[in-house]
């Protein structure tokens, strides 16, 4: 149930101020990027060891929604809700290794995976984090609230500070 009030958080992310663009909802590739990643965990819950056989089953209508939106998130990764993706199309790659949290935005072409050889490892981000685009996340790792992650950068270092802006390669706050 929790993800059905999640993808509800998602889709007033997605509409922002302007709620007459719920008429353009079905035409926004970030919806089925979406709908896709809690239908999926929400199957994943729902049927927990035994999903990765019904999963077999179901593989060609969540690839058909994966190509579509352009966005690759894994039924794995805990991302509650008001995720909002402006630019799909650029690409969304986000491990099963994720503990995301409230308000997550992504502009476009974001990788948030872990590096191979980390089996325990896990990606960990709080409320209200905003990745500009082509940014990726390389953990394991743990952000703080509200950080603000520069276009290009990469982060591969815990920083739990709240209210940082992140930005550079390896990524490093900067004074505000």
């Amino acid at each position: 149930m929790n993800q059905f009030n999640y993808f509800f958080k998602d889709i007033r992310a997605l509409l922002g101020k302007n709620k007459y663009r719920i008429l353009l909802i079905f035409f926004n590739r970030s919806f089925y990027g979406l709908l896709s990643y809690r239908i999926d965990r929400s199957l994943f819950l729902l049927f927990k060891s035994k999903y990765r056989f019904l999963r077999i089953l179901l593989a060609p209508f969540f690839f058909l929604l994966q190509i579509i939106s352009n966005c690759d998130i894994h039924y794995l990764a805990d991302i509650n809700g008001g995720i909002n993706i402006h630019h799909p199309s650029l690409g969304i790659v986000i491990s099963g290794k994720s503990i995301i949290g409230d308000g997550l935005t992504l502009t476009g072409g974001n990788t948030i995976g872990i590096k191979s050889g980390n089996p325990d490892g896990v990606i960990r981000l709080g409320k209200n984090c905003n990745l500009g685009a082509n940014s990726c996340i390389i953990g394991p790792l743990t952000l703080g609230n509200s950080m603000k992650i520069g276009a290009m950068a990469c982060v591969t270092k815990s920083f739990v500070e709240n209210n940082l802006i992140l930005v550079g390669v390896p990524a490093q706050p900067i004074s505000t």
